[in-house]
């Protein structure tokens, strides 16, 4: 049965004839917190306790600068913010969270958003064009969030900013369906931005690399004012590289600047932007032989014309307006705004490479021209409130986002018999438009959840949404204008969370959680209807706690997700579906992170992953769901720094990742990659407080393996050789 909310409401589009309340339950939620949160500042007093029982919740954090991890430090941040919205003490957390805090980005010289969710636990980044990755976790695409703002699949196969904007990366594993509405179950990544510094000061840093590698980063910013109330900030770099494939090349420029102001000692609104350009040569990886083996070739060929590029070009705006009520509550709009303009013109091997000959029947020839906006609100307010003697903690709120792309592409004549080591033999024609295409995806939703002291030290988390989703699409010049025809959508789903935490001693909690997401689909069933969303459910349950004086964070966990609803074909009526197949994943990870001793900080996480079909039209139940995650992945980082001796200001660190087998879409026991270990190897020196250099090696043993695994024609892709990055990093 599809679950809907007790009364109808009307979807969410922009340009919906009718307007009809929302359902009543999230509006009455929404509701009483505004007014739970007027009565508190009203009345009570910031700090007011009532009665020993008082259930102590960790005090939210009102100023988003005070969150940052940026000076802490330390790999381990003690607070998370769920969906981007409050801090939460994260033992307190009934779900599995990692954070990539910027001492760990600078320890590890980590550069782009892929090689910073490469090191978390649980998470599979799989290479993809040479500019962009496939980004999972728990067997499917990790999403992404912006300091909040849900992104509908905007981080797979898409450009990232530059790390050098973002103060930590919070990573949430399981369904995020409560704050993003509709979503893969993998998880969500939240992406914090740097804000205005409350001191003058930053940072340069020059670094460069193996393969004529060259960067540069400025980061500088401070009060404008002379009371503080005007906090700025500029971050700007510039990357120009090769790979260790021959020929190609990229060149990456960002600026961000951001303003924090101050209205008043309650109210703050921050306004910022963001614009990166980046021109990638594009690589898709090595073709494989037609009788299925790998290409027996170094892993420096580029089988590619050297006219081949991709070109991105993205601008975001922010603005940000948060106050603190008395009583410990807080309100925040975020409106954000992302235009993306991308094109890419290119060649590729269309089948496998003749063994005999070293020939390719044909290479295809193309371009694209993209342009995409997305335009996001997210609102809520939360805070404490006092009921039969306890204190709890509600938030609700409410969010949308209209994601608008058009593309335009034609196709070349293909290039026949072309030999796989000379691909300049493909020239580069002009190629017109031959179609055109335009979507529009909109999604809103009202949310809520209760954060419910149930005694002293146990507590109850219940949420729910209530979203409206809709995906329309017509055709554009150059082909005819057709009318917008509907395709995937939802009204009323009703996505819901249940947790439960118990602190069984003042550092150590146990917890079990039940999360849900939802996924419209546009298949129909012989009544004409489209089938029901697939449905993403998880069930956890795990540990977490803090050791040697809370400097580092452990946490284990379980799970098991069911992927239901998904489209089965009708055998009975065919052309239509049932929504009869099924997915399951299931496995447990550990994790630490921080410093267990006095100058040594660290992260490691162990992962074991198994996915499987319970109901397929093509495959046996039991056969493996997500190909391109390993069963079993290990990834540690340590580093330590001497300040004491002849070696004071000296430090050294090092790291691994250790994967069992891959398959990806190659043939088992044919294409495939077997479990495999790769180290680095880290150094430093402060030549004084304000200066720094550091180097890092990476696949210190030049371990070869495949980072991807793919088939015939592309996407067998070579990890990378050992390769040297120095930086020098200079504060004022």
């Amino acid at each position: 049965m599809r679950r809907r909310a007790p009364c109808r409401a009307v979807p969410l589009a922009p340009d919906a004839a009718s307007s009809r309340a929302k359902p009543a339950l999230a509006g009455v939620l929404l509701a009483s917190a505004l007014g739970v949160a007027a009565g508190a500042s009203a009345q009570t007093p910031a700090g007011t306790a009532t009665g020993d029982e008082a259930r102590e919740f960790s005090p939210i954090e009102v100023r988003a600068r005070r969150l940052a991890t940026e000076g802490s430090g330390s790999y381990a941040a003690p607070s998370v913010a769920p969906g981007g919205k409050v801090a939460v003490d994260v033992l307190d957390v009934p779900n599995s969270v990692s954070v990539v805090t910027r001492q760990r980005i600078e320890d590890q010289d980590l550069v782009d958003v892929e090689s910073a969710l490469r090191e978390v636990t649980g998470v599979t980044v799989t290479p993809w064009d040479g500019a962009t990755s496939q980004i999972r976790s728990r067997g499917y695409n990790l999403e992404a969030a912006y300091d909040g703002i849900p992104a509908y699949g905007a981080l797979s196969a898409f450009q990232q900013f530059d790390l050098a904007i973002y103060d930590r990366i919070e990573v949430l594993r399981g369904p995020g369906g409560l704050f993003q509405g509709s979503s893969q179950p993998g998880g969500v990544a939240n992406f914090v931005r740097k804000r205005g510094r409350d001191t003058f000061g930053g940072s340069a840093v020059l670094s460069v690399g193996s393969w004529s590698n060259a960067r540069a980063e400025l980061d500088v910013g401070g009060p404008l004012t002379a009371d503080g109330a005007l906090r700025s900030r500029l971050v700007a770099s510039t990357q120009d590289r090769g790979y260790f494939y021959d020929t190609a090349e990229s060149r990456k420029h960002l600026v961000y600047g951001t303003l924090d102001y101050d209205l008043g000692e309650r109210t703050t609104v921050s306004l910022s932007a963001t614009r990166q350009r980046d021109a990638v040569m594009p690589y898709a990886g090595l073709p494989a032989y037609t009788d299925q083996g790998f290409l027996d070739v170094p892993r420096s060929t580029y089988v590619y014309p050297d006219w081949v590029i991709q070109k991105w070009d993205k601008t975001a705006l922010s603005l940000d307006l948060e106050h603190a009520f008395d009583g410990g509550w807080l309100g925040r709009v975020r409106l954000g705004r992302q235009t993306l303009d991308w094109d890419y013109r290119d060649s590729y091997p269309t089948g496998g490479v003749d063994r005999d000959t070293g020939t390719v029947a044909s290479y295809a020839r193309r371009r694209s021209d993209n342009a995409e906006t997305r335009t996001a609100l997210d609102a809520f307010v939360a805070g404490p409130f006092r009921l039969l003697g306890r204190e709890h903690q509600v938030l609700a709120g409410m969010s949308l986002e209209d994601y608008e792309s058009t593309t335009l592409w034609g196709q070349g004549a293909p290039v026949r018999d072309v030999p796989v080591l000379d691909p300049r033999v493909v020239e580069d024609v002009p190629i017109p438009h031959t179609s055109g295409y335009r979507s529009r995806t909109w999604q809103a939703g009202l949310y809520g959840q209760l954060r419910w002291a149930l005694s002293e030290r146990l507590t109850g988390v219940v949420g729910g949404r209530w979203s409206d989703f809709s995906v329309r699409s017509r055709t554009v010049a150059p082909q005819p204008l057709t009318p917008w025809t509907d395709g995937a959508k939802s009204d009323d789903e009703f996505t819901p969370y249940v947790g439960l935490v118990h602190r069984i001693a003042d550092d150590v909690t146990v917890y079990a959680s039940h999360a849900d997401t939802f996924l419209p689909q546009t298949q129909r069933r012989v009544t004409g209807e489209a089938i029901d969303p697939r449905v993403g459910k998880q069930l956890e349950i795990g540990a977490k706690a803090r050791v040697f004086g809370g400097g580092l964070q452990l946490s284990a966990a379980a799970f098991r997700t069911r992927d239901v609803n998904r489209a089965y074909p009708d055998t009975a009526h065919p052309g239509f579906f049932l929504q009869a197949g099924e997915v399951e994943i299931e496995g447990w990870e550990v994790e630490a992170g921080g410093s267990p001793l006095r100058n040594l900080d660290l992260t490691a996480g162990y992962t074991q992953l198994r996915t499987r079909y319970v109901a397929h039209q093509s495959f046996d139940a039991g056969e493996p769901f997500s190909l391109f995650e390993p069963r079993h992945a290990f990834k540690l980082f340590a580093h330590y720094r001497i300040d004491r001796g002849a070696l004071d200001g000296l430090s050294i660190g090092g790291g691994a990742h250790v994967s069992s087998g891959l398959l990806g879409t190659g043939v088992a026991g044919v294409r495939e990659q077997g479990g495999h270990a790769v180290a680095s190897l880290h150094a430093g020196y402060a030549i004084s407080p304000a200066l720094r250099v550091s180097v890092a090696v990476n696949n210190l043993f030049d371990r070869h393996y495949w980072a991807r695994v793919g088939g015939l024609n592309s996407y067998n892709m070579p990890g990378e050789p050992r390769n040297v990055m120095a930086t020098l990093r200079a504060r004022f």
